[in-house]
Formats: C-alpha cells, structure tokens, sequence
C-alpha cells in the first residue's frame, strides 16, 4: 500500500506572521505593545509629574507587556498548552460549575 508523507508538523502552531509568529501570538503581543508605547508617550498618570511618571509609565509597560509576551509564548509542558489557553479553559471550567443545593 503506498503512504502519502505530508511535511506537515500539525502538533505546532503554523509561524504565518514573519516566520516568528503565529497568528495567537500576534494578536497577543503586537496590540498590547501598540498601546503600551503609546502610553508612554501621550500618557499621563493623574497626581504625578515630570520622571516619577515618566519611571511609573515605564514600569506598567513593562509589566503589562512582559505579561502579554508570556502569555504569548510560555508554554506549561505538564498541560501541553500555552499559559493563555490554559488560562482561557480554568475561566470557562470555573464558569461552568454548577452549584446544587440540599434543601
């Protein structure tokens, strides 16, 4: 019987956007660098000024972003998933807990 090889890898996410990305991680990644940069420039935290807010700015980019880029591309290998879609199925089993009363 003859055998058709594909060379496919269908067990990793296709690199579409640069050969870097996936399409999941773009989306993660690049809209929330977007709007981190342009808070940094054009953003303004109400009671400070001058460097303390320019040093607070910097700082929630960086968490912010350092949180999307984790999201993005840690991977949990007991779960075999990324830490968003882990998250993503805790939110939606947590939702779909029921809750039976013994009256």
């Amino acid at each position: 019987m003859n055998e058709i090889l594909v060379p496919i890898d269908i067990t990793q996410e296709e690199k579409s956007v640069l050969a870097i990305f996936s399409l999941r991680q773009f989306f993660l990644v690049v809209p929330v660098g977007f709007l981190m940069i342009a808070f940094i420039m054009w953003g303004n935290i109400p009671f400070l000024a001058g460097l303390t807010d320019f040093i607070v700015r910097l700082v929630m980019f960086l968490v912010v972003t350092g949180f999307a880029v984790l999201l993005a591309f840690f991977k949990l290998d007991k779960y075999e998933m990324f830490l968003s879609d882990f998250i993503k199925v805790n939110w939606q089993f947590a939702r779909s807990q029921k809750t039976y009363l013994s009256w």
